[in-house]
């Protein structure tokens, strides 16, 4: 079968910001199944496909987010017959403007890896949305192997008193309602571990917990507590935790259920009033631990992987092409 013929409006924002490395291999795994051709900088679309090397099927721009720091600034897409797609982060960021972008560039589809959220926030887009989750990719998110030599582990954005201000950001308070629950019960434990949210900018170093290094953190967890906050989605963590092996205790959604999380099968559901009792329950009983965290890794790596959104993706856009011409 030919592949398609894709053009990727993205910046390279895993070299600027390695925290993100994760969102951009994402898109890279394309080029397994598709003839990708990138454009990095800002400019006129007309001027870009006169310089590129390929008749682009469909052009696919990245999110607009952070001043367009994730995808050049384009002119002109409104005005080509082209069909066009954009990827959508933060559904609930700058509403009216998002709206204005897919209105004046004539947006095809609209790619986002959360569903329910999304359409709280853009109904009117139904027809035009794609759902593509977050996944992982098993060079990063994998078994390193490593001794499982901490108990309890959390990461990222938490609100919790930090009177020294050591750490970059602490998170706005009530927004992981979940993790603030976790941290206040556990922030005594000698058996927890806290590692707070690097920040978005992050530069690539030794101390930063990104990429390999936020892998291998993983790694050496028997029990991780995340939650998806207030937008409800299954953020990236929920495959990471389980990609590399360790057992994720976190509240469920719709949307988890759909992609097949299965409490005691390959996750355990919790809230907030039963995650200490969950978490001392599984913690002691080794062997179930074992069976779920080992579930939860087959499972991800045969359903969650950066290479089957892929599949999906093209899957989508094959599949618009084939009704838009017929």
């Amino acid at each position: 079968m030919k592949k398609l013929k894709i053009l990727i409006l993205i910046r390279r924002f895993d070299i600027k910001y390695p925290k993100h490395k994760h969102l951009f291999d994402s898109i890279a795994a394309l080029e397994e199944f598709a003839e990708v051709q990138y454009w990095h900088e800002d400019g006129n679309i007309h001027e870009i496909l006169k310089k590129i090397k390929i008749e682009p099927d469909f052009i696919f721009m990245y999110d607009t987010t952070w001043g367009h720091g994730l995808t050049p600034e384009i002119k002109g897409l409104g005005k080509i017959k082209i069909p066009k797609g954009c990827y959508v982060i933060d559904v609930h960021h700058k509403v009216e403007n998002r709206r204005s972008y897919i209105e004046n560039n004539k947006i095809d589809l609209i790619f986002s890896p959360s569903k329910r959220f999304f359409l709280k926030h853009h109904s009117e887009y139904k027809d035009k949305l794609r759902w593509i989750p977050f996944a992982i990719n098993p060079d990063i998110i994998k078994d390193w192997k490593l001794e499982k030599d901490i108990n309890f582990l959390l990461m990222g954005l938490v609100y919790y008193d930090d009177p020294k201000k050591t750490a970059k950001k602490i998170g706005i308070k009530g927004r992981y309602e979940f993790r603030e629950a976790v941290y206040n019960k556990l922030k005594d434990n000698p058996d927890f571990v806290f590692v707070p949210h690097p920040g978005h900018r992050v530069s690539a170093s030794e101390d930063a917990y990104i990429n390999e290094k936020y892998g291998k953190m993983l790694n050496r967890s028997k029990i991780f507590f995340t939650c998806s906050g207030k937008s409800d989605i299954a953020i990236a963590k929920y495959f990471e935790v389980l990609g590399c092996k360790s057992l994720l205790l976190a509240p469920t959604s719709n949307e988890l259920l759909e992609l097949g999380f299965k409490d005691k099968v390959n996750f355990i559901a919790c809230n907030k009033s039963n995650f200490y009792e969950k978490a001392l329950y599984y913690i002691k009983n080794e062997k179930e631990r074992n069976r779920i965290t080992n579930n939860g890794y087959e499972f991800v790596h045969k359903y969650h992987t950066n290479a089957v959104r892929a599949k999906e993706f093209i899957k989508y856009i094959t599949d618009y092409l084939e009704m838009k011409n017929n």
